[in-house]
């Protein structure tokens, strides 16, 4: 019995294992010249095309998502801009400030009030 344990130990050794040929048939590239494998090239090539279609469409989305975070990032600065010009007009139009501008152009703010001039209808 000892005998038939060796004698299977010894076939076992000196043929690959059914894993050791698929990955030695894998790493030489016999498996490509196979009958099966290339009846089905162009599902290969498919399958090959979509993985780049969606390799390409990760980069876009990315792109996209960095172009609006840059658009947001656009639109706030444009805001708070927005609001120091405001308050800068608001300050501006203040009557002290109006009176001081006039003056120094020679002109004198009216101390008389405004009256609304009434035209008679001519019959």
């Amino acid at each position: 019995m000892n005998k038939v344990q060796d004698s299977v130990k010894v076939k076992a050794a000196e043929e690959p294992s059914r894993l050791q040929r698929r990955l030695l048939g894998l790493l030489s590239g016999t498996f490509l010249s196979k009958d099966k494998v290339l009846q089905h090239t162009p599902f290969i090539f498919f399958l090959v095309a979509l993985a780049i279609t969606y390799i390409a469409y990760g980069y876009h989305a990315e792109s996209t998502v960095k172009h609006m975070y840059e658009l947001e990032r656009d639109v706030k600065e444009l805001k708070a801009q927005d609001l120091t010009l405001k308050s800068e007009l608001e300050q501006v139009k203040q009557q002290s400030n109006v009176a001081e501008a006039i003056q120094e152009l020679g002109l004198q703010e009216s101390r008389i009030q405004p009256f609304k001039i009434v035209r008679e209808k001519q019959q």
